[in-house]
């Protein structure tokens, strides 16, 4: 068992909290950091039956990649779904920490893991800390690209733009929410695959007409679940014998696959 304080400054060590973007909200977003934490549970989303698990674990932690508190909220109550998570947390006794931009965009964190796992070789950011810009293996080809990231990442569906047999030097990649504002700085770049997720339409359609770059989209939850591993093994190792960690296993991906459905 650790002081609650000891596990955020870890965190906090190997992400701080300056990558993180203007407009997030990170940190210890319910209860105190005096805490005395046994077990903890790690998810990409912290919701009701994140909380419900916790709860049944006697944990007293949850560290969520997406903060649990993101827009304003003028009252804390169980009117609403969101409202009644939170007041279950407190009345449980259990906090929440979120790291988010700053896991993402931080070295060594979730960007960099996903280059790591498609065997690029980063070279840059692409703008300010956001976002990585690298060179791909020799011989790639943007057929060769998505296989590998269908493969690795285990999705079965994945949407692109790509022309099957275009040689590829320089790949730009930002995971999550975040693609979208960086498709101009991508193509500025001279990027020849962006590799991103949550576009919006305009987006996914100047993307398909342009001749100078092609796009592959990771959707959001496919690029960052990862999170949790990632998390896992870092604080399993420094608290190993102090607290017990667990990958939340009620998790899943909000999106349904519908060939699943019979």
């Amino acid at each position: 068992m650790v002081q609650l304080k000891l596990i955020t400054d870890f965190i906090e060590n190997i992400f701080p909290p300056s990558f993180a973007e203007d407009f997030d909200n990170i940190g210890l977003l319910i209860g105190r950091q005096k805490k005395e934490i046994s077990k903890a549970i790690i998810c990409l989303d912290c919701d009701k039956n994140v909380v419900k698990e916790a709860i049944e674990e006697g944990a007293e932690l949850i560290i969520s990649h997406h903060p649990v508190i993101f827009n304003p909220m003028k009252k804390v109550t169980d009117d609403t779904d969101h409202g009644e998570m939170i007041v279950s947390a407190l009345e449980n006794g259990i906090s929440v920490y979120s790291a988010h931009t700053n896991f993402d965009s931080a070295p060594g964190g979730l960007t960099d893991s996903i280059v790591k796992e498609l065997d690029l070789i980063p070279i840059g950011n692409m703008e300010g800390e956001l976002g990585r810009v690298c060179r791909a293996p020799f011989g790639e080809t943007a057929k060769s690209l998505t296989d590998r990231i269908k493969e690795k990442f285990g999705i079965a569906t994945l949407y692109s733009t790509f022309t099957k047999n275009k040689s590829i030097e320089t790949v730009a990649v930002c995971n999550g929410g975040g693609g979208g504002s960086l498709v101009e700085t991508a193509r500025q770049l001279k990027a020849d695959v962006y590799i991103s997720g949550d576009l919006k339409h305009h987006e996914h359609s100047m993307l398909k007409i342009a001749d100078d770059i092609d796009f592959i989209e990771m959707r959001h939850y496919d690029s960052e679940i990862i999170a949790c591993d990632i998390l896992y093994k870092k604080l399993d190792e420094r608290f190993l014998g102090e607290v017990n960690f667990k990958i939340s296993k009620v998790q899943s991906n909000p999106l349904i696959d519908t060939n699943l459905i019979k």
